[in-house]
């Protein structure tokens, strides 16, 4: 894995991400403990075996669609340190868990109307750090063309933003088209290419919907202009500005 220097842009985003701890958002340090075994703490099924979280036996976690808010703000802030005792197939597994809502309700947590505002955009503003502290890293292990990989870590990387219910059923609200956004520009301009294309991928399914067609477009031939020797990173940006992305 390859060390990349950080830009000052990241350094103060890793600053201020920093002071996003349990105690600093009113979450029980219990609760979030919980709730990484419950998530992470799994074993590996063999070839052909399902995930865990498809058990009908398996007891639900018990939190409240706060609680789940809270605990997903401080996972995509400290999932460089907090994830790093599991391993790619762990994360894998549990992040699926958190993104779809094929085996359970827990990006739809977020949307619940007990939830403030304020504290959905909390979690909205820490989903980068999940890919420039952990996704990014881990996946950076050589080039592949795009789409091509089957492991559980890529697929969560890939395919996040075209699974992930949480912003389809808020995309009506303004605060949350501008965080999401933001969340996209972040992801662009940073040093890992898996994190770049799946801003792209988003963008090309959701690009639409964030209101800022002309702020957009200009966005994505900045990016595109600086892109260089990686013709499949380029062609892809073109095809996700114009929403053509599978």
């Amino acid at each position: 894995m390859k060390n990349k220097k950080l830009t000052p842009r990241e350094k103060r985003q890793r600053r201020d991400n920093a002071a996003v701890t349990c105690e600093s958002i009113g979450l029980d340090p219990a609760v979030y403990n919980a709730a990484l075994s419950y998530l992470f703490d799994r074993p590996v099924p063999d070839k052909g075996g399902q995930e865990w979280y498809w058990d009908i036996e398996e007891p639900a976690f018990e939190a409240t669609p706060l609680q789940w808010t809270h605990i997903q703000t401080v996972l995509f802030t400290n999932a460089g340190t907090d994830l790093a005792p599991y391993s790619d197939d762990q994360v894998g597994m549990g992040l699926n868990h958190v993104m779809s809502n094929n085996a359970g309700d827990i990006p739809h947590m977020v949307n619940d109307p007990s939830v403030p505002l304020a504290d959905v955009m909390g979690m909205v503003r820490a989903l980068p750090s999940l890919w420039r502290e952990c996704l990014g890293p881990r996946l950076d292990t050589g080039p592949s063309p795009i789409g091509s990989r089957s492991d559980r870590l890529y697929f969560v990387s890939y395919m996040w933003f075209d699974v992930w219910p949480t912003f389809w059923n808020a995309k009506d609200i303004p605060e949350w088209r501008d965080a999401m956004w933001q969340v996209f520009c972040e992801m662009l301009a940073m040093p890992w290419r898996e994190a770049q294309v799946s801003a792209l991928h988003g963008i090309g399914h959701e690009g639409s919907r964030l209101n800022r067609p002309k702020e957009l477009k200009a966005h994505m031939d900045a990016f595109i202009r600086q892109v260089k020797n990686d013709d499949e990173l380029k062609n892809y940006a073109q095809a996700a500005a114009r929403g053509m992305v599978q």
